[in-house]
């Protein structure tokens, strides 16, 4: 029975068509060509080819490039004014509020994004915790710590928490520990995906609400 909310942050709470995502993505590209210097193309395919392979694009460039300031990486990635490409959401909080359930955030973004984002949406006190990859030494989901550590700093247990990400080797991680998971995927990308692999499937936060009321209704 599920007790309890983990949730991811960025293309979770918000659409990854608003804008953010795209900003992101470009940034950490740019990172990449900046830090080997290497042109930009090189860059994006370098990353492509090698981030599958690690849980972020920090880490990568750590383990494998040597880089050791990974605050220079936050700040190039996670500028203040990152916040001009998300939109206004005036219903985000009395929807999360609505599912009754207590919930806790897991993101492998910076605590410093966290807090930007989460204060644009007017959320920050909705979470018993917040949880950023700075928490996790770096190694951040899917890495079976990040989530244990998470859980146990709030009290809960993967068998009554739900998991909820947009990424699908995110949700595969937290699977391979026993629990629940359902992936955000906007553009429908991964239905057969997790129909195949056992994960819930939603194309927006705002079916949550509708998944959790069926399960309620057909407990397997």
């Amino acid at each position: 029975m599920i007790k309890h909310l983990l949730l991811d942050l960025d293309n979770t709470l918000y659409p990854a068509s608003g804008g953010m995502d795209a900003g992101i993505s470009s940034r950490m590209q740019q990172f990449v060509a900046n830090f080997l210097e290497i042109p930009l193309k090189e860059a994006i395919e370098q990353r492509a080819k090698n981030v599958v392979n690690y849980g972020t694009t920090l880490e990568w460039l750590k383990l494998q490039h040597g880089l050791k300031d990974a605050q220079a990486y936050f700040d190039a990635v996670h500028p203040e004014n990152e916040l001009d490409e998300l939109q206004k959401d005036t219903e985000l909080r009395p929807y999360l509020l609505s599912l009754e359930l207590p919930m806790t955030l897991l993101t492998n973004a910076p605590m410093s994004h966290a807090a930007r984002v989460l204060s644009f949406f007017n959320i920050s006190d909705v979470f018993l915790g917040v949880f950023d990859l700075t928490y996790h030494d770096g190694k951040g989901k899917p890495h079976p710590e990040s989530f244990l550590n998470t859980l146990q700093a709030v009290g809960k247990t993967v068998k009554e928490s739900l998991f909820v990400d947009d990424h699908p080797k995110y949700v595969r991680g937290y699977k391979a520990l026993g629990g629940s998971a359902v992936i955000v995927d906007e553009q429908n990308r991964h239905e057969t995906l997790a129909q195949k692999e056992g994960f819930g499937h939603i194309k927006s936060i705002y079916e949550l609400k509708g998944w959790l009321t069926k399960q309620k209704a057909n407990p397997r």
